[in-house]
């Protein structure tokens, strides 16, 4: 079973935590911590799986800043002083550990390029409009450690690609081994402090997001810039390489990923 921890200065979130059935959870008992000293000791002492924290006071920005620089992909799950909430936080969580575990003999990946699957994949369905709970949204960045920004403004581009149909159905199973090579090979990932994803919406229809880079503020000019340079650098490579035609037909700013669930 997988081993959490529990940073707070809530006594009432500490008794709600010590009201749960763990097992039926598929989790040990957490360990429990009072400030960020006693959660970094732990930390580093103890095998854990993934932690939550909460304080009411500043005592937490120690535990945040070593999660930050000395545990980039330890899981955060958030903290919630409903019980239900935090049931539903939990199972959430526990299915996302056993999907970043599980032993998929003609997928041997590891557990940041799971966490990287996993990412693309929840950004794909935030693009496709599957997603309208933004919290969710929020939820699953931390579990997975995306380090990308929810709350600084992106850029969405809308791209038309006119042979679209006739490269799909000339092509077996095209659709999504194109998406998968327009976001492994073109657009996708990391740029420049910008996390770049993509979405084939229709046959024709193709988006992709730029999304900056958490905790750094960039300028927005600049941002834009490097982001629309990017962005057509790609096509121009996707038009040599696979001889496709893409054209923008409309780029924009949006305040935060959270506007593409509204």
């Amino acid at each position: 079973m997988y081993k959490l921890l529990l940073a707070t200065d809530q006594e009432d979130i500490k008794t709600c935590f010590e009201q749960f059935d763990w097992d039926t959870l598929g989790f040990r008992a957490p360990y429990y911590a009072a400030s960020s000293e006693e959660a970094i000791e732990l930390l580093n002492s103890c095998a854990i799986d993934a932690v939550g924290y909460h304080f009411e006071s500043q005592s937490g920005i120690a535990l945040s800043q070593f999660l930050r620089y000395e545990r980039p992909s330890l899981s955060i799950f958030t903290v919630q002083h409903n019980p239900e909430k935090q049931k539903t936080i939990l199972r959430e969580l526990g299915d996302m550990m056993r999907r970043l575990h599980t032993d998929c003999a003609d997928e041997p990946y590891d557990d940041e390029t799971m966490r990287g699957l996993m990412r693309d994949e929840l950004v794909h369905n935030l693009l496709c409009g599957c997603i309208q709970d933004f919290a969710v949204v929020e939820r699953q960045l931390k579990l997975i450690r995306a380090h990308v920004s929810a709350t600084r403004p992106c850029m969405v581009f809308e791209l038309d690609m006119p042979q679209g149909d006739v490269y799909l159905n000339a092509h077996h199973n095209a659709l999504d081994r194109l998406e998968r090579a327009l976001r492994l090979n073109f657009f996708g990932g990391y740029i420049d402090r910008i996390y770049f994803a993509v979405a084939l919406v229709t046959t024709r229809h193709f988006r992709v997001v730029a999304i900056p880079k958490a905790g750094e503020d960039q300028d927005a000019a600049d941002f834009e810039r490097r982001a629309l340079e990017h962005v057509q650098d790609s096509i121009d490579r996707v038009e040599e390489y696979l001889d496709l035609d893409m054209r923008i037909e409309d780029k924009h700013m949006i305040s935060s990923l959270k506007a593409l669930t509204e």
